[in-house]
């Protein structure tokens, strides 16, 4: 039996690559198998000398499908409540993203708002991306947080609610993360209570697109000649035309991003969120003067978190944001969106193969994607045919 994770997901190679199916799993199924999206085991069962593969899905209420964010025909962006320039105060001055998003972090848990964060991270000798559990202010301090690096971030979820028995949760992570988050906790399900009720933050960088580990070997160290252990971090420029490496020297090594568009996650070529519209908090460097971040807040729960690192001397803001900047970038979402538009035609053609009345969406999806515009003062013939192209 094929679940809709593998014909509406996987096979159009829509996956996003935040593993939050992978946790919620019941029956524990689900692997990661170095591929752009997790895969469905195969358990057999022997009776005798009779040998067959379990049909794992059939009596299962499918926690998969109601967290995928990639099930969700449109995501409708969270209103921004505010709009700052922020740069972190302490020992050290930095309005880096991530500097930003540790002050921010660092005042909830002093504070008891958190008891740990779910995050992307990345190991600082080998530059390997990973999903930590941190929980005290010094793992937040000594984390490099999100590195547009890839690694399934939720791969972790289950420890930090079920083992370490965390209630207050941030999670860290890029656009598509909180997006999964946003559907999760829109589920009615109440066997997805436990994660609904301990996740209380979502945070999230500035992503046109997260890059696939081997990119560090292929093109930093091969074609660079540049050694991990110099890398201090990554970071996207703020016209998003490159990827760059931060050396600990104070030097900056420029990735083109058509270079680094080949290392992409194929699953990030039809999301159409590059502000982080799902995430209570979004940070990136777009639109901010220099020497600080853009901060956005969503909701009243980023809201209180900001304040309350403000009032903790941990972050200075001010309204000095070029949102001109960030309404372009925005306005790039119109043609991811009519992207998705195509992938949902794909999938409503498959699914007319089977059922009529989907053929019958399917027809008029297609008539409103390809139907030639109307010009002023030309006469349209009458055609004849089941769309009328």
């Amino acid at each position: 039996m094929k679940t809709r994770l593998e014909s509406e997901v996987w096979a159009l190679d829509n996956c996003s690559g935040c593993g939050l199916c992978v946790a919620a799993c019941s029956k524990q199924v689900l692997k990661w198998d170095h591929s752009e999206h997790p895969v469905l085991e195969q358990r057999p069962k022997v009776v005798g000398y009779t040998k067959e593969i379990l049909d794992s899905c059939s009596f299962c209420q499918k926690f998969c499908e109601e967290a995928c964010p990639r099930l969700q025909q449109h995501w409708a962006p969270l209103e921004a409540q505010t709009i700052l320039a922020a740069s972190a105060r302490g020992p050290m001055r930095s309005g880096a993203p991530n500097d930003v998003i540790r002050a921010i972090l660092t005042a909830g848990r002093t504070t008891g708002l958190l008891d740990g964060i779910i995050m992307l991270d990345i190991e600082p000798w080998e530059l390997k991306p990973v999903a930590r559990i941190v929980s005290t202010v010094m793992e937040i301090v000594s984390a490099m947080g999100p590195q547009y690096l890839w690694a399934p971030v939720f791969d972790v979820l289950n420890e930090a609610v079920y083992i370490q028995g965390m209630k207050n949760i941030a999670v860290v992570s890029t656009p598509c993360a909180a997006q999964a988050i946003r559907k999760l906790k829109a589920s009615t399900n109440t066997r997805l209570k436990p994660y609904q009720d301990a996740v209380r933050l979502t945070m999230s960088v500035f992503c046109t697109g997260i890059y696939r580990p081997e990119m560090v070997e292929e093109i930093l160290v091969k074609r660079m000649n540049v050694s991990r252990d110099q890398v201090k971090r990554f970071q996207v420029s703020p016209d998003r035309g490159s990827m760059q490496a931060i050396l600990w020297d104070g030097t900056v090594r420029n990735i083109p991003r058509q270079q680094a568009e080949s290392y992409t996650r194929v699953g990030c070529g039809t999301c159409d969120d590059y502000l982080g519209e799902s995430a209570d908090i979004a940070v990136g460097t777009l639109g901010a003067p220099e020497g600080n971040s853009t901060l956005i807040t969503r909701s009243r729960v980023g809201d209180m978190f900001v304040r309350n690192a403000i009032q903790m001397n941990l972050l200075e803001t001010s309204h000095r944001v070029d949102e001109a900047a960030l309404a372009a970038a925005a306005a790039d979402k119109d043609r991811r969106e009519r992207a998705q538009s195509f992938k949902d035609l794909q999938i409503l053609m498959l699914d007319g193969l089977g059922d009529p009345l989907k053929r019958g969406e399917a027809i008029q999806q297609f008539a409103r994607l390809y139907r030639t515009p109307e010009r002023p003062g030309v006469k349209r013939e009458a055609r004849s045919g089941c769309t009328g192209c």
